[in-house]
């Protein structure tokens, strides 16, 4: 004799094994649950490439045409950033950029060198194409690291010559000095930058839709009366042994991205491991949640599908990887607060880059439990409501 737990745990299973057998006869849907996400993956990991900027060109015009001049281009080309190209006048050099030849533009003035060594003093000009923002930024570092390194050069150079000898040189040299510590991202990856947000943004997007997908599935097929029965008539059963195996598969994906990152990447956590996929495994079960919420709500399948991807699918920009919260707008911040990606790339951050124990992390969890168990309940309320009439 089995008792009711016993019972429903039967039923979760048994709907549970209906739905795996539902995907293994879907091509289509192996192919969008399991093969895009991860060729998805793979695509960003690939087209971050090494994660470096390497030789951008970049334009070269020497007015001044002196050693000193000349010793500016060495020094920039050196640089493993930027490649420089020579162009005679301002004008060519501008032309290559708007046709996209060339990235920026360095311009050293007439009468650099004499300005210099007179002591009024002159400067290098780089122009820059903003809207390609992270190209931009890289070159306005470097090019302020290398002037500012040859600065340094020619006044301890002016210094000793004018008799203040070494250590009054070297006193110079040391007047400023800063220690940078680029936690977690100390290479300046682009890989670590952005492959951090975009791969595990692929996998919840990609969660959320087919979530979406495994319940609607029932609804144009109008076989949500089947479904039910396999679940002997329990709403909960038959909820929990649709979810499960898609859950099961994008935590499958998100160790996969662990693996890819952390151990191929080389981006090592801090922190723990087993803490970063409770993160994720809790993330990937409130975007679950939703699914329940947004196809419990809308009339009908299309509208379901409509709604979840417009809540998925623009995720990404409002956690805060790139634009700083505090930096957005308060409707926007409110927002962004109750997406589940937004506080799992908080959470990554907290233990691949800070080591933050777990008592440093309670609002992290708490936010991520908040957004699984509030639309849960709703959503399980409202699905009742909708296909209530299935149960006879």
């Amino acid at each position: 004799m089995i008792n009711e737990t016993e019972a429903w745990f039967i039923r979760t299973c048994a709907t549970s094994k209906r739905e795996v057998d539902e995907i293994c006869k879907s091509p289509g849907e192996i192919i969008f649950c399991l093969y895009i996400p991860v060729m998805w993956m793979l695509v960003v990991w690939g087209l971050l490439g090494d994660g470096m900027m390497t030789k951008v060109p970049v334009a070269f015009i020497d007015n001044d045409k002196t050693a000193i001049s000349r010793e500016i281009g060495r020094a920039i080309n050196s640089n493993r950033a930027i490649a420089l190209e020579s162009f005679n006048t301002f004008e060519n050099a501008m032309r290559a950029m708007r046709k996209g030849y060339i990235y920026g533009l360095v311009v050293v003035p007439y009468g650099y060198s004499r300005d210099t060594l007179s002591g009024r003093g002159s400067s290098v000009s780089l122009y820059v194409d903003e809207t390609r923002f992270a190209v931009a930024g890289t070159l306005q570092f470097e090019m302020s690291g290398i002037i500012s390194a040859l600065k340094i050069k020619k006044t301890a150079t002016a210094s000793l010559h004018t008799g203040n000898g070494t250590s009054g040189a070297q006193r110079i040299v040391n007047v400023v000095h800063s220690d940078f510590y680029a936690l977690g991202n100390m290479q300046t990856s682009f890989l670590a930058f952005l492959g951090g947000a975009l791969m595990p943004g692929v996998i919840m997007v990609s969660a959320m839709l087919g979530f979406v997908t495994a319940i609607i599935r029932e609804e144009w097929r109008d076989s949500v009366g089947n479904w039910l029965k396999s679940a002997g008539g329990s709403f909960s059963a038959a909820l929990l042994g649709k979810i499960t195996p898609h859950f099961a598969l994008y935590c499958f994906l998100f160790l996969f991205y662990m693996a890819l990152f952390a151990g191929q990447g080389g981006f090592a956590p801090t922190g723990s491991l087993f803490v970063w996929f409770s993160l994720g495994a809790l993330c990937l079960g409130a975007f679950a949640a939703m699914a329940i919420l947004v196809t419990g709500l809308a009339p009908n399948w299309r509208s379901a599908l409509v709604v979840a991807s417009g809540y998925a699918a623009p995720a990404l920009p409002f956690t805060g990887f790139s634009i700083p919260l505090d930096s957005m707008g308060e409707y926007v911040r409110a927002f962004s607060k109750c997406l589940p990606l937004t506080w799992f790339i908080q959470g990554q951050a907290q233990q691949w880059t800070l080591d933050a124990g777990l008592n440093h992390m309670g609002p992290t969890f708490t936010a991520l439990f908040a957004l699984f168990i509030i639309p849960l309940f709703i959503g399980y309320y409202f699905f009742k409501r909708k296909f209530g009439t299935y149960i006879s």
